[in-house]
């Protein structure tokens, strides 16, 4: 320890030991204990300047991080970081400050150790501004006693892989699989302001549903909880959805299921489901939950909803051309007569549907719409065919 260096600390002559450091020869920075012995005065200015040219030892290093104020600090780790030692005993020793710095501008080596060893704030603010390496130090993540680690990592965007997924459910941890529905669900929703849903299926757009396989795993697990999110959050694949049918689940979970997605960005059943689906729910008189949805398809609706869901939509709701049709083939006279209550004068039915009402129901339910309203040819043709009194009771009402 050189004599002048000794006695500008002791004397505490900042700018001299500023000027002094300024003048060392390049690559040639205080040896250890000299740098202990800077550092227990703390000169500012000084640590400053020396800073500026050379890097602390692991053992200054180490003092430096513990006594040095914000600043002096920031600027240290932005020159140099911190070595793996230093990192290792910032979360030892609880300095969150400095962790919270080192985490704005550098990773850590050994993100195990952060994961194992640190302060919660500190794993937060960590995990919420970088990607964990792989999926070992995510499930360190799921299995910390603070539950709310991985929900941020979740909520921060970054991918979790369908073995991490798998996990969050085989080892039953809800608030983990509610964190990882809601952000599918948020997903979904997101982009079903630009895209349907085949859509999205078609380019495979990730996070927008659970996994086929997963979906089945929560089914098959039978806890109501994880049953609940799964059919809030996310679009069914057909799997999932044949094995509700065959297990037979109540038709709450339908109405549940439908109240929160169905229809949403085209969303739908299979086909050869979607009957089931409807009939499950009038089975119940539960069907009215679709009301959101048949405005979108209002023939599948009308083809297979209860005969009070239906009445009570046609009471509100114009029907499309096709859904008339779909009313009048299910046979049903008092709801065609419903129906054919809503037209007036002014506003009839489409002419396939004359044409179907004609074809299907009597000359008594007949009369009710040509009281009023004229049809079309073809219409015309087959009532002929069909009732010389409702021909004559027609053309009373309508001249030739």
């Amino acid at each position: 320890m050189t004599k002048k260096f000794l006695q500008l600390v002791e004397r505490n002559r900042a700018q001299e030991l500023q000027a002094y450091f300024a003048h060392m020869p390049k690559g040639r920075p205080l040896d250890k204990h000299e740098e202990l012995v800077l550092l227990e005065a703390f000169p500012e200015v000084a640590i400053s300047s020396y800073i500026n040219r050379f890097r602390f030892s692991e053992d200054a290093e180490q003092m430096f991080i513990e006594k040095a104020p914000g600043n002096l600090r920031r600027a240290y780790i932005n020159y140099y970081g911190l070595q793996p030692t230093t990192q290792k005993f910032i979360l030892d020793k609880d300095l969150t400050d400095a962790a919270f710095d080192f985490i704005r501008m550098r990773h850590f080596a050994d993100v195990e150790y952060l994961l194992k060893n640190g302060n919660p704030q500190v794993i937060r603010s960590y995990v919420q501004n970088n990607v964990l390496e792989n999926d070992d130090q995510v499930l360190m993540l799921l299995y910390h006693e603070n539950k709310s680690l991985f929900k941020a990592y979740v909520d921060a965007g970054y991918f979790i892989s369908e073995r991490v997924q798998r996990e969050v459910i085989e080892s039953g941890q809800l608030s983990a699989f509610n964190a990882l529905m809601f952000r599918v669900n948020r997903t979904f929703k997101k982009k079903a302001r630009t895209m349907t849903f085949e859509q999205m299926k078609a380019k495979q757009v990730p996070d927008v549903m659970l996994a086929d396989d997963l979906q089945v795993l929560v089914l098959d697990g039978g806890d109501r909880m994880f049953t609940e999110l799964l059919l809030r959050t996310t679009p069914l694949a057909p799997v999932a959805q044949r094995l509700m049918f065959e297990r037979n689940f109540d038709a709450e979970w339908f109405k549940f299921h439908v109240e929160h997605l169905y229809g949403v960005a085209g969303y739908r059943f299979e086909p050869e489901m979607e009957p089931l689906l409807f009939k499950v729910l009038a089975k119940k008189n539960l069907d009215e939950c679709l009301a959101t949805f048949c405005q979108r398809d209002d023939v599948v609706f009308v083809q297979n909803a209860s005969t009070a869901s239906v009445t009570k939509y046609i009471k509100d709701h114009w029907l499309s051309d096709d859904a008339q049709v779909a009313l009048f083939a299910r046979g049903d006279a008092e709801l065609a007569k419903k129906l054919i209550s809503r037209y007036t004068p002014e506003h009839g039915l489409c002419w396939q549907a004359e044409v179907k009402m004609v074809e299907i129901y009597s000359p008594e339910t007949i009369n009710l719409y040509t009281s009023f309203h004229s049809m079309c040819g073809e219409a015309l043709a087959r009532l002929g065919q069909k009732s010389k009194d409702a021909i004559d009771f027609y053309y009373s009402r309508h001249a030739y």
